[in-house]
């Protein structure tokens, strides 16, 4: 019974060993039916586009469950393909019983923005009581009815992507106040880093970070969202390359890329930075100097302190301070993880501090 009952397989592939990082994974659910074909080839398609689109990331890894063919039980293989599956599209044309008693798994175990409800824009039959609140995405196999399907399907693959980084890997929860440092060349892993990042203690100090890939250069404070903060950490340089390399950190970020959260950052020369999101196309962010280049000691620990809360965006980096007021900025996300981030370096800190951090 063990192969065949979904959480038993779960529990059993949460004790193995998983691969290190692996591509975005999608996963369809429909009935074993050739009329389904083209309905799953356009999703193929669009989330294919959407990913190699998007910042960093490779060609995806997408399977129809029908496609999957394995020499142990099929609910095994289906039940494993689902658990690791980063975005779920389910087709619920005709109610089909296995689609149906599959998908239940698949809102039982994922996120919401990682189970999407399919169906074709003219089934019609009533809905099934507990799915009837449910919001489905419908379709037309028209020029237009598909040129629409594809536009949906291209915002939804979007929205699941934004958090893909950060459901890899587990870490310790977090408790605040949080003070951290590392004089006794201890690691600590309520610092959590990719797992192709470099990551060390060395002489006082966690250096971490990946020099040829900005998406793997980067350790946040566990996998804690927050909101309003005290943050202070001391950080510098460690074998710096090119003429542009910086160290600083994403608040309230969602994602490594820019943006995606407010990010400060010292480059080499002394600039200092904060790339602000907005909604201005084609970035969507805005690299804000709010420091010249300015004479630094590269090989120096440099004093970040942040405080970010319903009302002010305060930062001072050394000697240098600024403040926002929230009121004014463009755009200001919700909780979101403290993610310390480099580019072309890798980043050492060797200590820091978080508290709880109340409007003003």
């Amino acid at each position: 019974m063990s192969e065949v009952w979904p959480l038993d397989v779960k529990h059993r592939l949460s004790r193995s060993a998983m691969d290190a990082i692996r591509p975005f994974k999608c996963v369809l659910l429909m009935p074993v039916e050739g009329r389904f074909n083209r309905v799953a080839e356009l999703i193929e398609m669009t989330v294919s586009n959407v990913v190699k689109g998007f910042p960093g990331m490779e060609k995806p890894n997408i399977n129809r469950l029908d496609w999957v063919t394995s020499t142990g039980v099929i609910q095994q293989e289906i039940w494993k393909e689902i658990a690791e599956a980063n975005l779920i599209f389910c087709d619920i044309t005709g109610y089909n019983p296995n689609v149906m008693f599959e998908s239940g798994v698949c809102v039982a175990w994922k996120e919401l923005k990682q189970v999407v409800f399919i169906k074709d824009h003219f089934f019609k039959q009533q809905s099934a009581f507990d799915i009837a609140p449910i919001r489905y995405t419908e379709y037309e196999l028209t020029s237009d009815g598909i040129r629409n399907f594809q536009e949906k399907l291209a915002k939804l693959t979007q929205d699941a992507l934004i958090g893909f980084p950060d459901r890899q890997g587990n870490s310790p929860s977090i408790q605040l106040p949080l003070e951290i440092d590392f004089k006794d060349n201890q690691d600590d892993f309520r610092i959590y880093t990719p797992p192709f990042a470099h990551r060390r203690v060395i002489e006082g100090a966690l250096e971490f970070g990946s020099s040829g890939s900005f998406p793997h250069s980067w350790a946040s404070i566990g996998k804690e969202m927050f909101l309003n903060f005290s943050l202070e950490f001391s950080a510098r340089f460690s074998n710096p390359l090119g003429e542009n390399p910086f160290i600083g950190v994403g608040l309230r970020s969602q994602h490594y890329y820019a943006n995606y959260a407010h990010m400060l950052y010292l480059g080499r020369k002394g600039i200092i930075v904060i790339t602000e999101p907005n909604e201005d196309p084609p970035n969507f962010y805005k690299d804000n100097i709010i420091r010249q280049d300015t004479q630094i000691d590269l090989s120096a620990y440099h004093l970040f302190r942040v405080v970010f809360n319903e009302s002010i965006l305060s930062i001072q980096l050394d000697d240098f301070a600024h403040t926002f007021q929230v009121a004014e900025m463009k755009k200001v996300f919700g909780p979101g993880l403290i993610r310390f981030q480099s580019s072309k370096t890798w980043m050492a800190i060797n200590q820091l501090k978080v508290t709880n951090g109340n409007p003003i």
